[in-house]
């Protein structure tokens, strides 16, 4: 889509370039998707001669190189005018892939601040060592990368790397702990046909858009009250959130209208986004935003931050555990002392209940009731003998075809 599809709104002129990060353990599969996308959009140029139908920055690569060859652009395929063949405008926009984003962030010191920009604006004048002054106009960058809980909550402990620099309010977290499903001996693509289909279809569908001239989006009626209702809910409450929640929802609007005007070009060529389109953007930058919690925990400055996104994580993951199991399963990253201040802490704020006669301490929701009825898996040691863990299995979303 570039910059050729675009919405306007008060001030701003509201491009579908978006920074996604892909946030998960080791083996989830971000690297995979990644690289697999980047794969569907190399083989998705011109039939006939060369050209992708979008251009792409790797992640070893310095602040300063990035703005470099956005100056320079990519060249596009010729035109034929006039009955002559002359060569296509130059191409300033681009995506930057990044498997392992720890890698793009540590290539210059202020890597943030570049990235912060270029989310931003459409514009860039900046001054080289060697080269002067350069000008990029008629800009547009995007990001997919990968990353593990881990590097997440490290960023804010570092100066260069900080929350409240505005970077990840920019970015939408697709936060999964882990896969959807396991396949045992997948076959391979080239040689079955149901993939082969579905993937020339997809590059079929790169190349559609690509080429469509581009225009003004507009959101009809349905859309707009279904927007309106959302955001105005959203920021009604805004009291206990952290950090990164509240920034997230500074900027969750602009995130939802860019992935809305996606959502619609993937389904037809009107630039109308409907109410089906607006409801799917809301579902799942909403779903980005109630991950934000797990993500950022242990970003904080309390020296109890790190071991208290343990102890949570396990509480959630399997419903409840007594002090005894949470020692059994943490005790690499915390003593019996700090677990104890942690719990107390949980309690404190309502945030589980303080085990009682049983001594199992239960995750309370949102509305102060102990969540008995809904595991997301039993915990190891509350198992009976010879019972198996019940796998995690995250929903699919289902393809949207062109008609």
């Amino acid at each position: 889509m570039k910059r050729k599809f675009f919405i306007q709104e008060g001030l701003f002129t509201i491009y579908p370039n978006q920074y996604i990060v892909l946030v998960g353990p080791p083996a989830v599969g971000k690297g995979t998707a990644i690289n697999f996308n980047w794969k569907i959009v190399r083989d998705s140029g011109p039939p006939l001669g060369p050209g992708y139908v979008a251009n792409m920055i790797p992640d070893r690569v310095t602040g300063p190189r990035i703005l470099e060859r956005l100056a320079a652009g990519w060249n596009t395929a010729p035109q034929l005018v006039g009955g002559q063949i002359k060569q296509g405008a130059t191409d300033h926009t681009c995506t930057i892939f990044s498997s392992e984003l720890s890698m793009l962030l540590g290539a210059s010191d202020q890597m943030i601040d570049y990235l912060c920009e270029l989310w931003d604006r459409n514009e860039y004048e900046y001054d080289t060592k060697n080269s002067g002054s350069a000008f990029i106009k008629d800009t547009c960058v995007s990001l997919i990368a990968g990353t593990v809980p881990d590097f997440i909550r490290n960023i804010d402990r570092n100066r260069n790397l900080t929350i409240s620099g505005g970077f990840t309010s920019r970015c939408v977290f697709v936060f999964e702990e882990s896969p959807a499903r396991y396949i045992l001996h997948p076959p391979p693509i080239a040689t079955n046909k149901t993939s082969m289909a579905l993937l020339a279809q997809l590059q079929n569908d790169a190349y559609h858009i690509a080429s469509l001239p581009g225009g003004e989006f507009q959101y009809d009626a349905q859309a707009k009250i279904i927007y309106d209702k959302y955001l105005t809910s959203l920021l009604a409450n805004v009291r206990e959130d952290s950090d990164a929640v509240s920034h997230f929802k500074g900027r969750i609007g602009v995130h939802i209208l860019k992935l809305a005007m996606v959502l619609a070009i993937s389904r037809e060529d009107t630039l109308l986004i409907n109410s089906i389109d607006m409801a799917k953007a809301i579902g799942m930058v909403g779903k980005s935003l109630t991950n934000l919690e797990k993500v950022f925990r242990g970003s904080g400055d309390s020296d109890l931050d790190v071991a208290t996104a343990y102890v949570q994580n396990y509480l959630e993951k399997y419903g409840g555990a007594t002090r005894r199991e949470l020692l059994r399963n943490l005790y690499r990253h915390m003593n019996a002392e700090t677990l104890d201040r942690i719990l107390y802490v949980l309690v404190e704020i309502g945030y589980c209940t303080n085990g009682g006669a049983t001594g199992l301490f239960v995750v309370v929701n949102k509305k102060g009731a102990a969540l008995n009825g809904h595991k997301p898996q039993a915990s190891p040691q509350s198992q009976p003998a010879g019972t198996a863990s019940t796998a995690q299995t995250a929903p699919v979303s289902a393809g949207v075809k062109k008609p």
